[in-house]
């Protein structure tokens, strides 16, 4: 699956490159989503086995 997601970026990328924008755009927001979503893996990580207060 992470795999098919980078295609897609760069897919992406060359597809704005060919229209003038930089790409820069995909590649910060794919940064982004990449630290969000790693940090929602980590606090479902951590909170997995607590019982509610």
């Amino acid at each position: 699956m992470a795999n098919s997601v980078v295609s897609s970026i760069i897919t992406s990328a060359e597809h704005g490159a060919e229209h003038g924008t930089s790409g820069i755009e995909w590649v910060v927001g794919a940064g982004a989503l990449a630290i969000l979503v790693f940090a929602l893996m980590v606090l479902v990580w951590f909170a997995g086995g607590r019982e509610h207060s």
